[in-house]
Parts: C-alpha cells; structure tokens; sequence
C-alpha cells in the first residue's frame, strides 16, 4: 500500500455521509483527493463493527484503516489539485 496523508475529515450526521479529504505519497504537494461514503458504506469498509453514534469519536487511524479496506475494492478517487 501507499502512505497517506489525512487533510481532513467530517461525518454529516444529518445527511449520514463521510466526507475525507486526504493524499497519497506520489500525489506530493500538488493533488488531493476527496472520498465521500454513505452510512452503509462506511460500516461495509470499515475494519471494526460499528455504528452512527461511534462516528463522533473517530480518528485519524480509523480514517486511514477505512480507506484501506475501500481501496481493496475500488480505485482511488480522482485527483484534485491544490
């Protein structure tokens, strides 16, 4: 795998969409890219069961372990630049 880089992450809980904003190594400093998962789908990739409460508290090591199980399946997103 890559090394990424978590710009930054939110859980709207009115709409029930996480929204990160992260890079990857051979990105450098010039692009970014945006993964948005509903709901279900962050509880389909996500490492460890959970549930909406939980999503209030979780981290940057949670993010990262959640991109990597979504990676398995899918292609990155695409690049955006800075």
């Amino acid at each position: 795998m890559f090394t990424m880089n978590i710009i930054e992450y939110y859980y709207d809980e009115d709409h029930r969409r996480l929204s990160v904003e992260f890079s990857t190594d051979e990105d450098g400093d010039t692009f970014y890219r945006v993964l948005q998962l509903g709901y279900d789908e962050v509880k389909y990739y996500s490492p460890e069961i959970i549930d909406e409460v939980d999503l209030e508290d979780i981290d940057e090591n949670f993010i990262i372990e959640l991109i990597e199980q979504y990676l398995k399946e899918n292609d990155l997103p695409e690049e955006k630049t800075l």
